[in-house]
């Protein structure tokens, strides 16, 4: 998944229960804390938009690179010197680092209270309350055959949001060799169909216009419910689309093993269902996918592309590169150049390869020298930013439709095409967030497009 790093709170007035989350990595990690934000509001906290105006500090972690894991490192240094200064704060890390390292953090980190894991969240208000009652220090990683945090709805960070995400599963039971995923989330767990098209109808009740359906996998959506309302992904979709006033749906991440044809129609047959999907490729190199242990080949890869572009010809896709895997030799990178020159994504999320704890390719020989790793991501990002502005510039002047997210503080507005491409929008009409609006790119810029609305 792409990686990103934000703090989570909202505006609000410093009072006696204040919290602060710092998240790190995927949207996943961005959603537990929205879920973590509304168990501590619901017990009477507020959110605050610095850490040393908080009585609680949560640090949500991501461990799926070394550079996402010592950002948290970093943080929790900077933690000290609050603590120091306020020994009755709460100083929490939760997410893959917490499940990874377990009761070791509580050692390493003298200043830290808890330690909670990617199955323990539903524990983490009593877990506040244990530790402001008797400065207990805790540790919960127990893995859970049923994940209540998976179960519970996000927190809308803002009245008049009008694009949410909705967990439908979590886990991964692939174990490709360089991925810590199954070790820190467990294997898959799928939520009932019915309490999903629950959440999503309360939402849309809210004022939610689109949903972003997230697991870590989730083409393998309904494989582990035996029986218990197991529904495919492709039928989860078709579900979601009755709902009115539900615009669109969209999804991530999907693995290209368990990409079949099914979801492709339903993609091209379902209107609200948006024209992108993040199929990440991670390599060109056969050789390289089996290290890996990806379960498809080059070619197998391929054909799912051109399985999409069939069912949707001006589908949008996105895609994992990892550069530097063990082994990889300069024959398996340049399979790799050729095949983003050959596919043509709209965009990528590319990666050194960095070992983590416990998988397999960190016992791997032949580890690629940094250097390498370096200058090979630089010629990544230069051939794939050549592609993605090509693409922006083919589509000045073709028409749009638009979901208005917002308003930036320069006037224009602002939302995504249904393929993903933000789009900035001037517009003299009086739009509101949740509007849709047909627009005309005027000019596409290296990461965005630039729009005017047309007149109906």
């Amino acid at each position: 998944m792409p990686e990103i790093s934000e703090s989570t709170y909202l505006d609000g007035n410093v009072t006696q229960d204040t919290y602060y989350i710092e998240t790190y990595g995927c949207q996943m990690n961005e959603h537990d804390s929205e879920k973590m934000s509304r168990m501590l509001e619901q017990m009477g906290f507020r959110p605050v938009s610095e850490a040393e105006q908080a009585d609680v500090v949560i640090i949500n972690t991501c461990s799926i690179r070394e550079k996402a894991e010592h950002k948290v490192y970093s943080a929790l240094g900077t933690l000290k010197s609050l603590k120091t200064k306020n020994p009755a704060m709460v100083t929490v890390v939760s997410g893959c680092v917490a499940q990874q390292e377990r009761g070791r953090l509580l050692k390493k980190v003298q200043h830290l209270d808890a330690v909670v894991g990617t199955h323990r969240i539903a524990d983490l208000p009593e877990i506040v309350e244990r530790i402001r009652a008797s400065r207990c220090r805790i540790e919960r990683t127990e893995f859970s055959p049923d994940v209540k945090s998976l179960h519970l709805p996000g927190s809308v960070k803002n009245p008049a949001a009008v694009c949410s995400y909705v967990t439908i599963m979590q886990g991964c039971s692939n174990f490709c060799s360089y991925c810590v995923v199954p070790f820190t989330r467990g294997p898959e767990q799928s939520r009932p169909a019915a309490e999903i098209v629950k959440e999503v109808e309360n939402l849309v009740e809210k004022g939610v216009r689109e949903v972003t359906l997230l697991g870590q996998n989730v083409n393998a959506y309904g494989k582990d419910l035996n029986g218990r309302g197991a529904a495919h992904f492709a039928s989860l979709l078709e579900k979601l689309e009755a709902i009115p006033r539900l615009q669109r749906i969209r999804f991530t991440t999907s693995h290209p093993r368990d990409f079949h044809e099914d979801l492709a129609r339903a993609m091209s047959e379902l209107k609200s269902v948006c024209e992108h999907i993040h199929l990440p490729l991670q390599t060109g190199s056969d050789r390289v996918l089996t290290a890996m242990k990806r379960g498809y080949t080059r070619e197998q890869y391929f054909d799912k592309i051109r399985l999409l572009r069939t069912w949707i010809p001006d589908v949008a896709v996105t895609a994992d590169i990892i550069v530097g895997f063990p082994g990889e030799t300069e024959e398996d990178f340049e399979l790799t150049m050729s095949a983003l020159e050959q596919i043509r994504f709209d965009q990528i999320f590319s990666f050194k390869y960095s070992p983590r704890p416990g998988t397999l390719a960190r016992t791997l020989p032949d580890q690629v020298p940094q250097n390498v790793k370096v200058e090979n991501l630089a010629r990544v990002h230069a051939l794939q930013d050549a592609i993605t502005q090509e693409y922006h510039r083919k589509a000045e002047g073709t028409v749009e439709e638009i979901l208005v997210e917002g308003r930036r503080e320069s006037g224009q507005w602002y939302g995504r095409t249904r393929r993903n491409k933000v789009a900035n929008l001037e517009s003299s009409h009086d739009l509101h967030a949740g509007d849709l609006v047909r627009v005309q790119i005027v000019r596409g810029l290296k990461h965005s497009l630039l729009a005017k609305e047309i007149d109906a």
